[in-house]
């Protein structure tokens, strides 16, 4: 008994010790742009490195995919587009060198080196001024830099051109999110198709395209720079947008805006497969679109929301193979806000917003 209690007595700081090692294995590192990350690579296993975003492009010497033996190259690199993620190996010992990674626009640097005691996992944080996540998974809001029209003018062509481009140049969209949520919702008389979503995390922006049909036999004005989409409880005004002002009675135009960031200055981080319901400013008493455009606008009492527009079901391939994250993996994770419970009904509910010169 006295034998058994000493070896039990052994085992127990033995495994003790080896739970130690193995979880030394997996390393949790910031991320800056101000100081090279140092990364521990074996020769007979790899070593997978996530990172809080998707990766835009990579760049090193001595980094093949698959290294010629007795060859130049210093690592084995395993890496897909559109992933938060790739895996190293070192080829042989003693072997080191620099890896660039860009995110979001920033380059950062990985010092890459052949050790004994390599890494298994490498998961990356944001360091000061990120967004990652707190001990309750949540995402703390960050104030954002403001996004040159340029840049949102260039995001509004690649949603007015998906169709096409998703053809002949899908690589635009790689590192974008696609929803095709085609929800139809509407109010007196006026129809509103949401055909399409597609997320730009660079730039935090949501792009919409939507068709507007009108079932009345009036003509339907609204203010072309008036869109905007309720998620939850909260309404996300339009950063610029391509609209026509006037949907004739009887016809359907397709529009289209961008929505960028919040109205307290801060990351929205929605996800495309939000239930999204647009809103909408109407104008009377316009029989010219463009005089409308010199009108000085007071905010108008209400909204044209849709009515209940459903929300997508479908994942990443929602549009037609385009990558999608949400909340669905490493890397950042977008917003999916439930709305809250329809509110009792009054006389005025379904009355459309109007606005007098």
């Amino acid at each position: 008994m006295r034998l058994i209690l000493a070896i039990i007595g052994g085992v127990i700081p033995l495994l003790a010790f080896a739970d130690d090692t193995l979880s030394s294995k997996v390393v949790r590192l910031n991320l800056s742009q101000d100081q090279p990350a140092e990364i521990r690579l074996g020769t007979h296993g790899i070593t997978t490195i996530e990172f809080p975003e998707k990766i835009e492009a990579l760049d090193g010497f001595g980094f093949s995919s698959n290294p010629a033996p007795d060859g130049p190259d210093l690592f084995q690199i395993s890496f897909n587009k559109g992933t938060n993620f790739l895996s190293l190996k070192a080829v042989r010992a003693g072997v080191e060198g620099n890896l660039t990674v860009v995110l979001g626009g920033k380059v950062y640097a990985l010092y890459c080196k052949e050790a004994a005691d390599p890494c298994f996992v490498v998961i990356f944080r944001e360091g000061e001024g990120g967004h990652s996540g707190d001990a309750g998974g949540h995402t703390p809001q960050q104030t954002v830099k403001q996004v040159s029209p340029a840049r949102l003018l260039g995001f509004l062509d690649k949603v007015k051109a998906f169709p096409t481009l998703k053809v002949s140049a899908p690589e635009v969209y790689q590192n974008m999110d696609v929803a095709e949520p085609n929800t139809n919702s509407g109010a007196n008389g006026i129809e509103v198709n949401v055909k399409r979503v597609i997320r730009d995390d660079a730039l935090d922006s949501l792009g919409f395209e939507i068709q507007l049909a009108n079932r009345t036999d009036k003509d339907f004005f609204y203010d072309p720079e008036g869109f905007g989409v309720r998620v939850g409880n909260d309404v996300y005004q339009q950063s610029v947008s391509d609209a026509g002002g006037l949907v004739p009675a009887g016809k359907a135009q397709t529009a289209f805006f961008i929505v960028t960031g919040s109205a307290t200055g801060v990351r929205n981080d929605l996800a495309v497969t939000n239930k999204f319901e647009v809103v909408i400013r109407q104008v009377q008493g316009e029989g010219d679109p463009k005089k409308r455009a010199a009108t000085e606008w007071q905010e108008p009492p209400g909204t044209l929301p849709t009515a209940d527009s459903g929300t997508s079901d479908s994942s990443g391939d929602q549009g037609n193979g385009h990558p999608k994250s949400g909340k669905k993996t490493p890397h950042r994770a977008h917003k999916e806000l439930k709305n809250p419970p329809e509110p009792t009904p009054s006389p005025a509910a379904n009355q459309v917003a109007q606005h007098a010169e």
